[in-house]
């Protein structure tokens, strides 16, 4: 009872000091102190608390400190924990400030649908609404069991749901972890036709543009772009979201 006691007032305290901090940090944004508050920001990231909020400030900082490239990483890095307008917002009117104006490919009507689909909530959400459902399944299942009755279009009505839920998590899981980004952190980077410096040069990419990354091998990247051209980097010309 003693250590259980000890272990809260820790952890308290700890929400407490960072409660503090981040108030600290935004009051030193307030007063355009944005490289003071990068600072205090980045020290609540360094004792492993992450959020959106607090990616939202870095970037808000970076942008006005017309770090773009920085600005950028931080504001997707915030989308992954919750898409939100102001920061989509954001993100595209730093976009408006760097070098490559890619184009994305057209994007298929039902991809489109789906994707706009499970980014309605984030994966939390979407892993809860589907345990309800299997639970909910499991005890309609368990009330036909004990009642000795069969109510058959429910139980599809609920099976049907329930997978189609699954489908939509796995594919939220998968669209966050799987696919991996990263952001340009050079002012300009040579993209490869193989992992060489000896093979054919295709094009350039510049500070701030996002890549998707297909393959690594080495310490070089195999990256897409949104426009869906693809080559080789070196993995120091970018920063990992």
């Amino acid at each position: 009872m003693r250590l259980k006691t000890i272990i809260l007032l820790l952890i308290s305290t700890s929400i407490i000091a960072e409660n503090s901090l981040f108030e600290q940090a935004n009051k030193e944004y307030r007063n355009q102190n944005y490289s003071i508050a990068i600072s205090l920001y980045d020290s609540i990231l360094h004792n492993g608390l992450e959020s959106g909020e607090l990616y939202y400030n870095l970037g808000n900082c970076y942008y006005k400190n017309q770090d773009w490239a920085n600005a950028i990483w931080h504001y997707e890095k915030s989308l992954i924990f919750k898409k939100e307008q102001k920061v989509l917002k954001n993100l595209n009117l730093t976009k408006q400030k760097i070098k490559d104006k890619i184009e994305p490919l057209p994007e298929i009507f039902y991809e489109k649908w789906w994707l706009n689909t499970i980014e309605l909530f984030n994966i939390k959400i979407w892993q809860i609404f589907t345990l309800i459902l299997l639970w909910s399944l499991l005890s309609l299942k368990i009330f036909e069991f004990i009642k000795n009755i069969k109510i058959r279009y429910v139980t599809r009505i609920f099976i049907t749901l329930s997978l189609l839920l699954f489908l939509i998590t796995y594919s939220a899981y998968n669209n966050v972890y799987n696919n991996e980004h990263a952001i340009i952190f050079t002012n300009s980077t040579i993209v490869n036709s193989a992992p060489s410096n000896n093979s054919t040069i295709l094009f350039s990419l510049h500070s701030g543009t996002k890549v998707e990354i297909i393959e690594k091998i080495g310490n070089w990247l195999n990256v897409k772009i949104e426009n869906g051209n693809t080559g080789w980097i070196e993995d120091s010309k970018c920063r990992i979201l």
